[in-house]
């Protein structure tokens, strides 16, 4: 058997202890407008926040805090208030939740690739508070089914790309039944 030290979290072996329930997530999509024009449109949240399919409320209470709430699978109810902080590039917009059940922090960085065409690449790092939903979404990936779901519904927006709501993307991707 091989020794343990416990005192200064070394374990040798068995488990280590982990107590860092933060996840990450990183979506990149490219939008058909100049980078000028893509980060105006996409800060007025107010014109396109009837867009997302699973929110609840997106309010901007401040220039730089919004109030965003949505629903998840089994109940789950996620709130948080973001606060955006200074950023070293005006490319990138860089927030934090100052409040609410989950705990993120993220960056908004946007590239042009070239004229009217702009990468913009989302990076999150999150953790739910909920022990029992924090558990449920490393099992099912539940937010990564939300950020998509509400990226593709923005992006055909503000692209004018037709996006059928009786066909949106599952939670549960492994309840769905086959096709062929």
């Amino acid at each position: 058997m091989l020794p343990s030290v416990e005192n200064d979290c070394t374990c040798i072996a068995g488990r280590a202890p982990t107590t860092n329930l933060t996840m990450l997530l990183q979506k990149t999509l490219h939008m058909g407008q100049s980078l000028l024009e893509c980060k105006n449109r996409l800060a007025n949240i107010h014109s396109y926040r009837r867009q997302f399919v699973m929110v609840t409320r997106a309010i901007v209470t401040s220039s730089k805090t919004v109030d965003f709430s949505f629903r998840g699978p089994l109940g789950f109810a996620g709130h948080t208030v973001l606060l955006g902080l200074d950023s070293d590039s005006p490319d990138q917009v860089v927030f934090e939740s100052v409040g609410g059940n989950l705990d993120l922090m993220g960056i908004v960085d946007f590239t042009e690739v070239r004229p009217n065409c702009t990468e913009i690449t989302l990076a999150v790092h999150y953790e739910i508070k909920n022990i029992f939903f924090a558990w449920l979404d490393r099992r099912l990936r539940f937010m990564d089914a939300f950020v998509n779901r509400e990226l593709r519904a923005v992006r055909a927006h503000f692209e004018g790309i037709a996006a059928p709501y009786s066909e949106p993307a599952t939670i549960l991707p492994m309840l769905e039944t086959a096709t062929a």
